[in-house]
């Protein structure tokens, strides 16, 4: 009678485990889309990406962009943020472009 009991037991399944990983498997779902997105807009054409980054430099003080979503050289980003009146601080450890507002000194590279 024991042994039934147990099997019975272990086939039910653990509310928390299926939760567990229900979420994990969200999280995980989730991270590859974002991954697969940001690829695939950095396989846009240069003159695409261009034209884009250069609408996002508005006038805003700051703007960022993800290393992952572009595919322009850092003398591309440099030429379109200078057009616009911004510098470019590259942050490699965190891997995102930040694009400063300057127009003293438009087109640097930090």
């Amino acid at each position: 009678m024991g042994d039934l009991t147990l099997a019975a037991s272990a086939g039910d399944g653990d509310p928390a485990r299926v939760m567990f990983l229900v979420l994990w498997g969200v999280v995980i779902v989730g991270g590859l889309t974002l991954t697969i997105v940001r690829t695939m807009r950095s396989m846009r054409p240069r003159e695409k990406q261009m034209a884009l980054l250069a609408a996002e430099l508005d006038g805003r003080a700051q703007v960022y962009l993800r290393m992952i979503e572009n595919g322009l050289t850092e003398q591309d980003l440099a030429w379109v943020a200078g057009s616009r009146g911004y510098s470019v601080i590259v942050h490699r450890a965190f891997k995102y472009y930040e694009f400063v507002y300057t127009p003293h000194q438009p087109g640097r590279i930090a």
